[in-house]
């Protein structure tokens, strides 16, 4: 019985030291991000999307804090002035139809997201 539950212990254990990737972080933008990278900029997708990427509440960020814009809010437990940042940084870069520099953003966001808070009741 003790061997049993020290190899599911183990099991939970290697899952939790797996790199989140993009699409397990914010699975809704994942899929929005990619139209826009698939259609090279596409005005229309980027211009029905600008009010959701400047809400810190349904944007990328956002939806990897559970649609919460605490991450955003100086003095708060989950303020995070990296992803604040990043926030922003998805704005701007959507807003220039830079598809190489959404890249490098989505990038530092997952990097920053497995670095400081994956585990943490912060993903989804």
């Amino acid at each position: 019985m003790e061997q049993t539950t020290l190899a599911a212990n183990s099991i939970n254990n290697n899952k939790t030291k797996e790199y989140l990737t993009f699409r397990d972080i914010a699975p809704q933008w994942f899929e929005r991000l990619n139209k826009i990278l698939n259609e090279n900029g596409n005005d229309d997708i980027v211009y029905e999307l600008y009010s959701e990427i400047n809400d810190y509440k349904r944007c990328i960020v956002g939806e990897a804090y559970g649609y919460d814009q605490s991450y955003a809010i100086q003095g708060t437990k989950r303020n995070c002035q990296e992803c604040t940042a990043i926030s922003g940084n998805f704005s701007f870069v959507l807003r220039r139809h830079n598809n190489h520099k959404l890249k490098e953003i989505i990038d530092k966001f997952i990097k920053h997201w497995n670095e400081k808070h994956k585990g943490s009741l912060l993903s989804n």
